[in-house]
């Protein structure tokens, strides 16, 4: 077995968790006494948020602006800014290796499309959500 590197000791004798926690937590947490996005008597109600991510708080990888947002509200947010003109293609020659990971890319960079060349059959898990 090798050494650990210098960062690494540096990094584990800092006493910093090994995972920082990412993204917000519950909206009563992060705001207190601003009243809740998804109150339609609120005077900021907005229908994008979703009630079960205010009350949870929202660990996911997203842009600030579209934290607590409903996933179908964030993609017809993307949408409505149109999509781009490239296309991407991927090529499925040995195995389906990160073609879900190409698919989630290409839809964050709001790709026109996505051809698979070679064998359509791939682990579509990797694109769930997208």
């Amino acid at each position: 077995m090798h050494e650990p590197n210098p960062i690494t000791l540096a990094a584990k004798a800092s006493d910093e968790p090994e995972f920082r926690p990412i993204g917000v937590g519950p909206w009563e947490e992060e705001h207190p006494g601003e009243p809740r996005p998804d109150n339609p008597e609120s005077p900021n109600y907005d229908a994008r948020f979703s009630a079960e991510l205010l009350d949870e708080g929202d660990q996911r990888n997203v842009l600030d602006r579209y934290r607590y947002w409903k996933v179908e509200a964030i993609k017809a947010d993307l949408d409505s800014k149109g999509r781009h003109e490239f296309e991407v293609a991927v090529e499925n020659w040995t195995h389906d290796f990160n073609i879900g990971s190409m698919v989630r890319t290409a839809n964050a960079f709001t790709a026109k499309k996505v051809y698979i060349v070679g064998p359509h059959k791939w682990n579509r898990k990797g694109s769930l959500m997208t």
